[in-house]
């Protein structure tokens, strides 16, 4: 479990701030990319942009959820340009797996249904002004790792 201390939360507002800046603005989606990404590299016990990590991040190929691609991309440095990020399409739910090249480590982290299902009407509102998707986005940001994620190691 993280418990984000001042060194740890700092690094969070750092890439969210780089995340939003690549992406273009900041929301939910994007936070959960980038807070996914935190934990797979945590949870292989990785460096910064380790060259080994490959992440396979499954979820419906369009917006919102796609944004969650550009958090993991900002946060590994995995990409589809450098065939380090894949993408299966149309899944029920979103997850992402992060694993080593040999395939040593690997780890699956999924948003949680139940949490997913209690902030789905908010999450997915198309009438959401840029403030009331920002706002969303920082309440997503502190949500407890717990509450957001189930964490599957193998």
């Amino acid at each position: 479990m993280v418990t984000f201390e001042r060194g740890q939360k700092q690094e969070l507002n750092d890439l969210l701030r780089e995340a939003e800046k690549f992406h273009g603005h900041l929301g939910p989606f994007l936070v959960i990319g980038v807070k996914m990404s935190l934990i797979g590299i945590r949870e292989l016990d990785l460096k910064e942009n380790d060259r080994r990590l490959r992440v396979t991040a499954m979820l419906k190929n369009r917006t919102p959820f796609s944004c969650i691609l550009d958090g993991i991309q900002v946060v590994t440095k995995c990409t589809m340009g450098n065939k380090k990020l894949r993408l299966r399409n149309d899944f029920s739910q979103i997850e992402a797996k992060f694993k080593l090249k040999n395939g040593e480590k690997e780890v699956n982290v999924l948003v949680n249904p139940a949490t997913f299902e209690e902030l789905k009407t908010q999450l997915l509102a198309e009438d959401a002004s840029p403030e009331e998707v920002r706002k969303l986005a920082h309440a997503v940001a502190s949500m407890p790792e717990e509450k957001l994620f189930i964490i599957r190691r193998r």
